[in-house]
C-alpha cells in the first residue's frame, strides 16, 4: 500500500510540470508577437527613411545646392530598444535601406528616380564635408541634442547620399 505522502509529491510535481510547460507555451507566444511587431516597426523605420531619401535626391537633382540635408523624422529607440540604419546599393541609382536591431533585420530596397544627368550612389563608409561627418550607418538614439538627417553631395559627377546628424536649434 502506498503512502499518501508519496501521491502527494507525484501529484505536486505533475501539476508543476503542467505549469512550467504553459508558462512556456505562453512565454514563445510572446516572443513570436514581439518579434512580429519588431518586423513591423523596422519596416516602417526602413521604408520612411527610404522615402525621405527619395525625396533628398529628388529636390537635389532639381536643383540643390552642394550640399543639402533634410532631417528624418525617426524614432529614437522602436520599445525601448536601440537600432541601426544602413544606406547601400544594389546597383547605379537603387539605394537599399536596412534596419537593424540586435538580432533582427529587415531590408527595405527603394529605386530612386534620378531626374538629372548624374548618377545617384550611397556613400560608403566616412566622408567629411565641413561640419558634417556623412556616413553609410545611422546608430539610433541619438545623443541628447542631436536629430538625424539625410545628406545629399556632390562628389564629382556623382550625387552621394548618406546619414549624419546635426544639433537641434532652439
Amino acid at each position: 500500500m502506498s503512502s499518501p505522502v508519496v501521491s502527494h509529491i507525484i501529484g505536486t510535481l505533475a501539476v508543476l510540470q503542467s505549469v512550467i510547460l504553459m508558462l512556456a507555451a505562453f512565454s514563445f507566444l510572446e516572443f513570436q508577437y514581439n518579434m512580429q511587431a519588431q518586423s513591423l516597426m523596422l519596416g516602417e523605420v526602413a521604408e520612411s527613411a527610404a522615402r525621405e531619401v527619395m525625396e533628398l535626391v529628388s529636390v537635389y537633382t532639381l536643383g540643390g545646392t552642394s550640399t543639402s540635408y533634410m532631417v528624418l523624422s525617426l524614432p529614437s529607440t522602436l520599445a525601448g530598444q536601440p537600432y541601426t540604419l544602413t544606406i547601400g546599393e544594389s546597383a547605379q541609382n537603387v539605394l537599399n535601406v536596412t534596419a537593424r536591431l540586435q538580432v533582427y533585420y529587415q531590408v527595405r530596397v527603394v529605386v530612386t528616380p534620378n531626374f538629372g544627368q548624374n548618377p545617384v550612389h550611397a556613400v560608403k563608409g566616412s566622408v567629411s564635408i565641413g561640419d558634417l561627418t556623412v556616413k553609410d550607418t545611422l546608430y539610433m538614439p541619438l545623443p541628447p541634442g542631436q536629430v538625424p538627417v539625410v545628406v545629399a553631395f556632390k562628389q564629382g559627377d556623382s550625387i552621394l547620399v548618406g546619414f549624419s546628424s546635426i544639433p537641434v536649434t532652439p
